[in-house]
């Protein structure tokens, strides 16, 4: 997970839930920008599987927030990473078999939205991609993926945009990217046989509650998540 100063509130409650309810992970990977590094005392969490990485501060963390996931096979060496943001909090029962059954990450998928709508993810993932997206491949959280699918995008952006990703992230305008959409819609289109594609609206039940950080955490709400990882 990649997260900052700012949302150690969040973190807090997301890791506690991670100890709690999910298993058959190797690592906790935490990656936080320099300017918040001497603030993760203040989380109080602590195990032997929590590891903690800094990374370079970004001018526009939005950005560069998504590039420190768009490298995330630099900062582990494990065949499969799964992706949560700080504002996820498990309320129920995890195993990572369920999140890769047969060896094929499951992504869930919705259509994507009519012609007439056009959100800033689709045009900046089709504009980097140069291809259709067909899908929302965001849909839900956790997001899974194998550690080759990152360096094959990195290629993809040298190769078609003649530059490393790391740049074109950062020089996009503000909400100008989508790192899990370029994730999923590169593997739909290159890989599709190596991923278990599912319809999020007949999913069933999904594993993790996904809240919005920048609402932050009201008195009602810190006794909600309490309770979930109590």
């Amino acid at each position: 997970m990649r997260s900052y100063w700012r949302d150690f509130g969040w973190l807090r409650f997301c890791l506690l839930s991670i100890l709690r309810f999910c298993s058959g992970f190797r690592a906790i990977v935490v990656v936080v920008p320099e300017d918040s590094r001497a603030r993760l005392p203040r989380l109080g969490v602590t195990s032997s599987i929590i590891r903690t990485v800094v990374c370079d501060n970004y001018r526009d963390d939005y950005l560069g927030q998504q590039v420190t996931k768009l490298y995330a096979d630099t900062v582990t060496d494990a065949a499969y990473v799964c992706h949560v943001d700080s504002d996820c909090v498990f309320d129920r029962k995890v195993d990572v078999r369920g999140l890769i059954p047969d060896g094929r990450p499951q992504i869930l998928v919705r259509p994507r939205p009519l012609p007439a709508r056009r959100d800033p993810w689709l045009e900046s993932t089709e504009e980097f991609l140069q291809l259709p997206v067909l899908h929302d491949y965001m849909c839900r959280p956790p997001f899974v993926f194998p550690r080759w699918l990152y360096s094959e995008v990195r290629e993809h952006a040298v190769r078609v945009h003649g530059t490393d990703l790391q740049h074109y992230v950062t020089s996009r305008p503000a909400r100008g990217f989508s790192e899990f959409n370029v994730l999923g819609a590169f593997a739909f289109h290159h890989h599709p046989e190596q991923f278990d594609w599912v319809d999020a609206d007949a999913a069933g039940t999904r594993v993790c509650r996904w809240y919005w950080s920048w609402g932050g955490i009201s008195a009602t709400l810190q006794d909600e998540l309490a309770r979930l990882v109590s």
